[in-house]
């Protein structure tokens, strides 16, 4: 009986697989065809809004426990799907944010930030506008690509994993229909509504204080541009919300005042500086603590995209574990 019972079991799991497989497939097509995602190879989007500093709150609960924001006095951002490149470019001010936190808050007059991928490669501009290649960065930022509305599709279709499962919001008394797939090592999550537009995405990244971090973004505001495209004009993100506190810590908002599909000469070329530089490397020293105690400190530069992190940063990793030192 538990024989037959465990083929039975087995089999339901078989014929589970393709069918949420051949859902998902049928969804991302009605999503697709919900806002041109097939027809649109390039987007170019501009807005105002504000940034938040992550991991730069004034405190850890309660008032001041949300990232420090600073306002967005112009905001700029292109992708090319095609060539699997992006830049985003923007100009910050204090504005009527509490002074309060880390990330260089209060701002004095404008930063102006820029920063790009191309496939494997990434880097910023300096203060004299030269290219400083951000190797760590490209990751992240690839990723940022595939999470955005017209990317979340196109990767999920390509992705060949994807499923989709019917899931109830009780706050909202709602259903949505939530589709996930893996790219890379990444397991991306998007929840589309009853017209089939990406309301939010969800994922997790790795971060040097945090851990393991969630990242979500939500879409709204569906508005036609052009060639039976659609784009959200309105973002709202987060990072590094955690259940067990309460509150979100609120990333980005970009309220999008022009969007425009499929424009000429969108992709993004590497600079010659940028694609030669040397691959960073990485030092690590041990330390002697006490007997049988030893300390290894990785120093690694990780350079996150402006929208994620103000600047890039050094972060010291350290394991500390028993073993034989001399």
């Amino acid at each position: 009986m538990r024989c037959k019972l465990g083929m039975l079991l087995a089999g339901s799991a078989l014929m589970a697989g393709p069918a949420a497989a051949q859902n998902a497939a049928s969804l991302l097509q009605a999503a697709d065809k919900a806002i041109g995602a097939s027809a649109v190879n390039s987007v170019v989007y501009a807005g105002t809004g504000w940034l938040g500093a992550v991991g730069q709150s004034f405190a850890t609960a309660g008032e001041g426990s949300d990232w420090p924001r600073t306002d967005f006095k112009s905001y700029t951002a292109t992708i090319d799907y095609a060539s699997k490149s992006s830049k985003e470019e923007h100009v910050r001010v204090q504005g009527n944010n509490p002074p309060r936190g880390g990330g260089f808050v209060p701002l004095q007059g404008e930063v102006r930030n820029a920063n790009f991928v191309s496939g494997n490669f990434a880097w910023n501009l300096n203060a004299q506008g030269q290219p400083n290649p951000q190797p760590g960065a490209a990751e992240y930022r690839q990723l940022l690509i595939s999470l955005s509305p017209h990317g979340f599709i196109k990767a999920a279709q390509q992705a060949g994993n994807a499923t989709v499962e019917d899931r109830y919001y009780v706050r909202q008394d709602r259903t949505l229909k939530v589709v996930g797939f893996n790219t890379g090592k990444y397991r991306v999550t998007g929840e589309f509504n009853k017209d089939n537009l990406l309301e939010r995405v969800i994922t997790w990244v790795p971060d040097p204080v945090l851990g393991d971090m969630m990242v979500e973004i939500r879409y709204s505001d569906y508005r036609d541009v052009g060639g039976g495209a659609k784009f959200p004009f309105r973002t709202h993100a987060h990072q590094g919300d955690n259940p067990l506190v309460p509150g979100g810590h609120n990333w980005m908002e970009l309220r999008v005042t022009d969007a425009k599909v499929n424009i000429p000469d969108a992709a993004v070329p590497v600079p010659d500086s940028v694609r030669t530089a040397p691959a960073p490397q990485q030092r690590i020293t041990a330390q002697k603590l006490g007997d049988g105690v030893g300390s290894w400190a990785a120093a690694t530069p990780t350079a996150w995209p402006s929208s994620s992190r103000t600047s890039s940063r050094s972060s010291s990793l350290r394991r500390t574990r028993r073993a034989r030192t001399p």
